[in-house]
């Protein structure tokens, strides 16, 4: 820019402040001033820009036309400012810039972002920074890659907590053949179909060596999603989340199969977060403590 502003982000909130108060009397008030100081930002405010910006009516002081056209664009730059300064005290109080965190793809949506919103709420300066992967657990993941995690979790994982276990439930679709069959299913007969499975990207290239159903053809794919619409399609069958499909279970597009055995599957998910970093870092152990609640 060629030259710097002459008028300042305090004189304009100033002048606010005289609007929401009424007077220059209940601003200095409100604002710890004194009257004289309150009177001279805002003369100084209008003589930088050469136009009268407030008017006496009665004991109260309104904008003018054109104060309030003025006024209304420096609200935005007042209240930015404000969060800027706010999250420099937290910076320099050891708070957080920006928090990474990984979710996998199974937790449900909905205590997320009741999670996230609350988060938010509390701690407006504060970035985040979301990634979501497929069946990743939390041995296989590096700590360097998140301040916060919610992962598949190794039976006995340390300083793990469990905060969700999420059934996954044997599907097809009306029209396959598994669907139709009149018999209960067995690991054989499920091997002649084309079963999903949902990986990691890198992780859907490579067969998984420790399946438990690796017979048969098998197509990977890297979204939940997508392996849902595979198996509404008819395509294959699979292990999908309950949370996901009970609504095309209640409407009939999906059906569970009689499986002799492993018809669900449970899949354990878990928190971890460095409890060192959360006592400088008060952010990440309140996302913790607010992803670990229990749904509404």
């Amino acid at each position: 820019m060629d030259h710097l502003p002459h008028s300042t982000i305090e004189q304009w909130g100033v002048l606010r402040a005289v609007v929401e108060h009424g007077g220059f009397a209940q601003a200095a008030t409100a604002l710890h001033r004194s009257q004289s100081s309150v009177s001279y930002a805002v003369a100084r405010l209008q003589e930088t820009l050469g136009v009268a910006l407030l008017v006496p009516q009665g004991r109260r002081a309104v904008l003018t036309e054109a104060g309030a056209a003025l006024l209304a664009d420096a609200m935005p730059l007042i209240d930015e400012l404000a969060r800027l300064e706010e999250r420099g005290r937290a910076i320099a109080g050891g708070g957080s810039v920006r928090l990474r965190v990984l979710v996998d793809t199974l937790f449900p949506k909905p205590r997320l972002f009741d999670a996230l919103e609350a988060f938010a709420s509390r701690y407006p300066q504060v970035e985040v920074s979301l990634c979501e992967v497929v069946h990743r657990t939390l041995q296989e993941t590096p700590d360097e890659e998140y301040d916060l995690a919610v992962l598949l979790a190794e039976p006995g994982a340390r300083w793990t907590t469990l905060i969700a276990d999420m059934p996954l439930l044997a599907v097809a679709a009306p029209v396959h053949a598994l669907a139709q069959a009149q018999h209960t299913l067995t690991r054989i007969m499920l091997s002649s179909h084309l079963r999903v499975e949902m990986r990691e990207a890198e992780a859907a290239i490579v067969p998984n060596a420790n399946s438990h159903w690796e017979e048969g053809r098998v197509w990977r794919m890297n979204s939940v999603e997508t392996a849902i619409e595979a198996v509404r399609r008819g395509l294959c069958y699979g292990w999908l989340p309950h949370h996901m499909i009970e609504a095309d279970l209640d409407a009939g597009r999906l059906v569970r199969l009689q499986l002799a055995t492993g018809a669900v599957r449970h899949i354990p998910l878990g928190l971890r977060f460095d409890s060192d970093s959360a006592g400088f870092i008060p952010a990440i152990g309140a996302l913790a403590a607010l992803l670990a609640a229990k749904e509404k």
